[in-house]
């Protein structure tokens, strides 16, 4: 996304981008290990991982072992391990220096590389201006690789031109080996294919192409009459189709139709195989039937979804670098507005489209500029943990029990009692979300809530969340205020039970994978309960099993949410949460999908039975019936099966009565 943001630019200044593409030969299989531990020297890395890392790559021996036969065992003398996850950022080390080298002599001259593909691009006024200074910069790259026992490989190293007109850059680079690089005009990097007009015909092609090839292996899988489930079928073509078909969407899905129609057909004959429906059957109610997003409606959530993944960025990432400082949230680096003195800001409109959207990075994040008004704060992002940090779950208790709902209410309640007994505090904790209709629009107001229980005494607490998150939040939220009021309790007890109805709360808890403001003050407060002494028990208890506390928990927020009450907690947070966003970006994919059938004119037999887009999950009794009877009552909803109301359509049926009792 970085090189094509600046050969966009380049080409919006009428300027020409070119790229030199290096390969380190052999990567891993080169690696010295004297010369490893001396660049950790010199980089002062600990002594510690230094001794490690000797000792991982001391005496290693291996033998090749072939049809029965296996080669005497040798030792190895240099070189990483090919398959150990250590392996990549050894060799990240081992190249460290290079690119301090390339900064200090050609400040200009752009360095994104991954592992062994190493990219060196400058822009100039042509392509010889260029390719002078590219020439000059492979003199300092070979001379480093030369003073540590690395080699480039010619047979791979690619050069080409991203110009304006229909004229070919011709301009060569001569490598310090002699070896002459001619510019090409389509590359592979990191699996994308660029072509020096950035048009990505190829790439769609052969991902197409590729995908289509999976496609043909699952059809084995099913037919009409046997096979897997919809469901496996569509979870399938999920995972295995459109993550080869939809590989750097980000980068060149601009709405071209044509791209539009050759993914279109292929999904169109993935429904049908998975739905087991006839070649003709319309292909927008096949996607109602299977739940599956037309193609333009998924790409566009795609990009939407990486606009938002942005803003979760650090500052120092290269994206983030060349995005307008203004896009939230607010950073001290970055572009400067307007950006090249030329363009508007991120989420500002012109007339011009060039004006407007300079590049596909700013045309992607302009995507969700009505989810994030100008001056709107996002929930900040915590640095993530160092993995010598305790886990959540290894700061409290959690427990999710997999029995009868009714036997853990029965379970939880003797239990409670038991605990009441013993004089030990109780936190029940809940959010809530209620909708209302303000100006014809739905708005939510969040509310969460506690109620405790120390002995004879209880309390419950009610706090109002705004408008700007999720039901997530808000049991996250009660949660981490339950956990506040174990570190205030005056008590001699070390053991605390907090109770919520939200699995999913527990769930992402226990992943330890959030990196959110709320996380972050949870781990905290954790960490400071620890230190006291103290243990935290979180359980899952069975929602709407009227479970006292529970409900007395929910209650209160609900009273938060109405925020109607003096006695309630302003607790509403100025900034939006990311997952209200993410809200936000599904319901407009459901608003496009939905426009999109209204204004179709296939499926006119299905539109008979689905009037809406309402994706609802199919009966139990079809989930359960055999692949056979599936089928059929899909090809009726369709309109397109075995039955002379279709059938009448081919030219050896005559009318459309039944054989049998010849009615229609």
């Amino acid at each position: 996304m970085a090189l094509t943001h600046d050969i966009e630019l380049a080409r919006n200044q009428k300027q020409t981008l070119s790229c030199l593409f290096l390969d380190v030969k052999g990567a891993f299989d080169h690696v010295s290990t004297k010369q490893l531990l001396r660049i950790m020297s010199e980089l002062q890395l600990p002594r510690e991982v230094q001794n490690w890392t000797k000792s991982f790559l001391e005496k290693r021996k291996a033998g090749l072992a072939f049809d029965g036969e296996k080669q005497r065992i040798q030792g190895i003398e240099i070189g990483i391990p090919q398959g150990s996850p250590i392996s990549p950022v050894l060799f990240l080390i081992y190249i460290r220096f290079l690119f301090p080298k390339i900064k200090a002599k050609f400040p200009e001259v752009q360095k994104p590389s991954y592992i062994d593909d190493v990219a060196l691009y400058t822009t100039g006024r042509n392509a010889e201006e260029n390719a002078k200074v590219l020439q000059e910069v492979t003199k300092t790259v070979f001379t480093w690789a030369e003073e540590n026992a690395v080699q480039f490989d010619d047979s791979k190293t690619e050069l080409i031109h991203f110009a304006r007109g229909q004229k070919e850059a011709t301009a060569e680079v001569t490598l310090p080996n002699k070896t002459v690089i001619k510019p090409v005009n389509e590359v592979r990097w990191l699996g994308i294919w660029l072509d020096r007009k950035l048009t990505f015909k190829t790439h769609v092609q052969k991902k197409a192409s590729a995908a289509t090839s999976v496609l043909h292996l699952i059809h084995r899988l099913m037919n009409s009459e046997w096979g897997l489930s919809a469901q496996a079928g569509k979870q399938l073509y999920t995972a295995c189709i459109t993550s080869i078909s939809d590989y750097g969407a980000e980068i060149w899905w601009k709405n071209q139709r044509s791209y539009q129609d050759l993914l279109q057909k292929l999904q169109n004959t993935a429904l049908r195989k998975i739905l087991g429906a006839f070649r003709t059957s319309p292909g927008a109610a096949m996607e109602i039937e299977a739940s599956i997003e037309p193609v333009k409606v998924r790409l566009n959530k795609k990009c939407r979804k990486y606009a938002l993944r942005v803003t979760t960025l650090p500052e120092n990432h290269c994206i983030r670098q060349r995005i307008p400082m203004s896009y939230p949230p607010e950073s001290s680096i970055g572009q400067k507005v307007p950006i090249q003195g030329n363009y508007l800001d991120w989420n500002q409109n012109a007339q011009r489209k060039s004006q407007r959207h300079p590049t596909q990075l700013i045309r992607i994040l302009n995507s969700i500029s009505t989810l994030i008004p100008t001056g709107t704060k996002l929930d900040s992002q915590s640095a993530a943990n160092p993995p010598w940090q305790d886990t959540f779950a290894e700061l409290a208790d959690f427990s999710i029990s997999g029995e009868d709902r009714d036997l853990v209410v029965k379970k939880h309640l003797t239990y409670i009692r038991q605990l009441i007994d013993q004089n030990l505090p109780i936190f029940y904790t809940d959010g809530s979300k209620l909708e209302s209709n303000v100006n014809s629009q739905v708005k939510a107001s969040l509310g969460a809530g506690i109620y405790w229980i120390f002995g004879k005494a209880t309390s419950s607490e009610s706090h109002f969340l705004g408008h700007t998150q999720e039901i997530m939040d808000a049991e996250i939220y009660a949660i981490s205020q339950a956990l506040e009021r174990i570190t205030d309790a005056k008590t001699r007890k070390k053991h605390f039970w907090v109770f919520t109805d939200s699995q999913s709360a527990i769930q992402n808890l226990q992943k330890d994978q959030m990196e959110t403001e709320v996380y972050r003050d949870m781990r905290q407060t954790l960490e400071e309960i620890k230190a006291q002494g103290r243990k935290v028990h979180i359980h899952l208890i069975p929602s709407h099993t009227f479970v006292p506390g529970n409900e007395l928990a929910d209650m209160a927020a609900k009273k938060g949410a109405r925020n109607a009450d003096p006695e309630i907690i302003n607790s509403a947070r100025t900034s939006i949460s990311r997952s209200f966003i993410k809200r936000d970006i599904a319901k407009i994919a459901r608003e496009e999908w939905t426009q999109y059938w209204k204004t179709t004119n296939q499926g006119q037999q299905y539109s008979k039975f689905q009037t809406s887009l309402e994706l609802k999950m199919k009966s139990k009794e079809l989930k359960q019936a055999d692949r056979l009877t599936f089928t059929t009552f899909t090809q009726i909803k369709l309109g397109h099966g075995y039955f002379k109301s279709y059938l009448v359509r081919l030219p050896a049926y005559e009318n459309n009565l039944c054989h049998i009792c010849k009615v229609k």
